[in-house]
């Protein structure tokens, strides 16, 4: 138990680890104070109530600080480099792998960032939330080749055969066809789904 909360006193920023830090000492100068005030006769010293009273707020406020669950999908990376063993690099990565993506629908995506480790995506599990309204759909009506292809799950070869297949049928009624008429396989289906759409986007909602 000890070891593993030093690990995860060593993933977060370095400001939490010294305020963290900072806050600890505090709480040993307080406990010691207690002490020596209820070995003192019944008076207690000037300003201890007060003292008391910040230190109180203090942990409050890092409480709710840690407390605190971040859109994955709309926050920047000042915000993203809060989260336990995120840097200025992975916060980087975050952002753009989301702009690629058209958004974070799962938290298991965060995975497929390049270099995150494993740890550090179970650590964001319990971090961050996802607001799957706004994830970026595709038309498959009117989706030009290069926009499908820009698309991380989508290779040249899958394009290549859905736009032919929209072509030669004059359109795409549902996305379903893709997986009916193995445009493209159950497994690309699973991930790819919820990034395309004909006609009106879909009706998303929120992953806790």
């Amino acid at each position: 138990m000890r070891n593993r909360i030093l690990r995860e006193l060593y993933l977060l920023p370095r400001w939490e680890q010294k305020a963290i830090l900072w806050l600890s000492s505090l709480l040993m100068v307080t406990s010691i104070a207690r002490v020596i005030v209820g070995m003192s006769p019944a008076r207690e010293p000037p300003g201890m109530s007060e003292f008391m009273a910040e230190a109180r707020m203090m942990m409050d406020s890092l409480h709710a600080l840690e407390l605190q669950r971040i859109d994955l999908n709309r926050a920047d990376s000042s915000e993203l480099i809060r989260l336990p063993g995120i840097g200025p690099v992975f916060a980087g990565r975050i952002v753009k792998y989301r702009e690629l993506l058209g958004g974070y629908h799962r938290h298991e995506q965060l995975q497929e960032v390049y270099g995150l480790p494993e740890e550090t995506v179970g650590l964001l599990q319990e971090k961050v939330f996802i607001d799957t309204a706004a994830v970026r759909q595709l038309d498959l009506q009117t989706a030009t080749f290069r926009q499908l292809l820009r698309h991380p799950y989508l290779g040249y070869e899958q394009v290549r055969t859905i736009v032919r297949y929209r072509d030669l049928m004059g359109g795409i009624e549902s996305i379903k066809e893709l997986v009916d008429n193995e445009l493209v396989s159950d497994s690309l289906w699973v991930k790819i789904a919820p990034y395309l759409r004909c006609g009106p986007p879909l009706a998303v909602g929120v992953e806790k």
